[in-house]
């Protein structure tokens, strides 16, 4: 349940979660040393101070996500998700909730995604001690009624009735159906219409039961803290809760792209023509994922993406172009949409399939010239270093998206040592980035959707 406030600007942020357990945080501006632990129930925390700031931000991630549903359940977990923030009766009687948020000012959402669900919380640093409180109240009782649940639904498929009139949500869900066939990537994060009209209490029911444990999720706060009195207080505020059975583990599959290119046409009420396409990439927790990043960074953000070079020479053949690469627990996709004309598809499409392969062969680095070429190069890898850490220290502005990436990574990362990302991101070369593109692009058949406007 969160609003579309910029529709890939939170993903687009969270792929700078620092990747190990010294995040190296510290050392930008304003932030101090961090903490991580877990509690004897198995609940893993992490505390990042940031003095100064006068709002203090928690988030609780959970690992269930739309990875564990199937067609027959799509939509549940999202459903679940509605009903734990807003019509639990220990939280409606009396509007205690919406009370409490009126008093402390507090900024209060959620969301599901592809691995995990996510429950936020932001209010001033005087009322932190609450505001646990309440999102422990929120994620881990399950009290709705018959009646609150019906009510729910009306509300959330009037939501999925909203995302069916936007074509870059529908046309991203049509791109992950099409990537991922035999997976619960391939269902959409919103859900399915008709399982949310049939869903019962009990499905619910089984669902928190199944998930919604300590040992199951993650806490990460960030803001003006004092760890050690914070740590405290943690445990008394937490430690009534029972583990489970430890972190839920997905069956290890590997996933695979089809092996012919489908493309699905679709028709909206919309001005111009979407041309999507879904290509497989590294997961979260792959060693390929660093330079996944930067590849994706030059192809598709910056001041002069090279997605665009795909176009050159046909300045009025497209309107727009982007790439973003999302990364999951089993897999990742590069996504590229593209606005167009109905009658220039055929001719864009081609283009882009052309222009995939050309990035395994592409000078990224002035090193990759002779001495007396460098001046006239332009170093786009060196560009992309320098954005990257502009935007690690634009996260520290951010205390809800630092909150959202450390939760999101104390639940994803695996056991293995592992290194300092930005220092990843400063040691990458050119070589390594044509090496990335050839075995992810270069031979690669991406999934394709068509959005066309409906004829009138």
């Amino acid at each position: 349940m969160i609003p579309a406030r910029g529709f890939f600007c939170l993903f687009w942020l969270c792929f700078l979660v620092i990747s190990g357990p010294a995040l190296s945080l510290a050392g930008l501006p304003g932030l101090q040393t961090e903490t991580e632990f877990s509690l004897d129930n198995g609940l893993r925390v992490y505390f990042l101070p940031y003095p100064g700031s006068s709002l203090v931000t928690i988030v609780l991630a959970v690992k269930v996500g739309t990875a564990d549903e199937t067609p027959e359940s799509s939509g549940l977990l999202h459903l679940l998700e509605h009903c734990l923030l807003f019509r639990q009766s220990h939280l409606t009687s009396d509007n205690r909730l919406f009370r409490t948020i009126s008093q402390y000012g507090l900024y209060y959402n959620a969301r599901t995604e592809q691995d995990l669900m996510f429950f936020e919380i932001s209010l001033p640093a005087d009322h932190l001690e609450s505001g646990l409180g309440l999102l422990k109240e929120v994620v881990f009782p399950f009290n709705i009624s018959q009646e609150s649940l019906e009510q729910e639904k009306a509300v959330l498929l009037k939501e999925l009735a909203d995302y069916s009139r936007q074509p870059e949500k529908v046309g991203l869900a049509r791109v992950y159906e099409l990537a991922f066939p035999e997976s619960g990537y391939a269902l959409p994060v919103f859900g399915k219409s008709e399982v949310i009209s049939r869903a019962s209490l009990a499905d619910l029911k089984d669902l928190h039961q199944k998930f919604f444990r300590p040992d199951n999720a993650a806490l990460a706060v960030v803001g003006d803290i004092e760890p050690e009195r914070l740590r405290s207080n943690l445990k008394t505020i937490f430690s009534d809760l029972k583990s489970g059975g430890g972190r839920s583990v997905r069956p290890s599959t590997a996933l695979k792209f089809p092996d012919s290119a489908p493309q699905v046409e679709l028709k909206m009420k919309v001005s111009d023509t979407y041309i999507m396409a879904g290509l497989l990439a590294p997961e979260y927790d792959s060693p390929d994922r660093p330079s996944m990043d930067m590849l994706s960074e030059l192809a598709g953000a910056g001041l002069s993406p090279l997605v665009y070079q795909a176009f050159a020479g046909q300045p009025d053949l497209i309107y727009s172009a982007h790439l973003h690469y999302f990364s999951h627990e089993q897999a990742g996709l590069i996504f590229i949409s593209v606005t167009t004309r109905e009658d220039r598809v055929p001719t864009v499409r081609r283009l882009l399939q052309n222009f995939l392969p050309r990035l395994a062969e592409m000078n990224y680095s002035r090193d990759d010239y002779l001495p007396d070429q460098q001046s006239l190069a332009f170093d786009f890898l060196q560009g992309g270093k320098n954005r990257f850490q502009w935007l690690s220290e634009k996260m520290t502005e951010s205390p809800s998206v630092l909150a959202l990436s450390l939760a999101r990574h104390l639940l994803l990362k695996n056991d293995r040592e592992q290194k300092n990302y930005l220092e990843t991101i400063n040691r990458l070369d050119s070589s390594g980035l044509r090496k990335i593109a050839r075995k992810y692009l270069s031979r690669a058949r991406p999934v394709w959707v068509v959005i066309k406007p409906e004829k009138k």
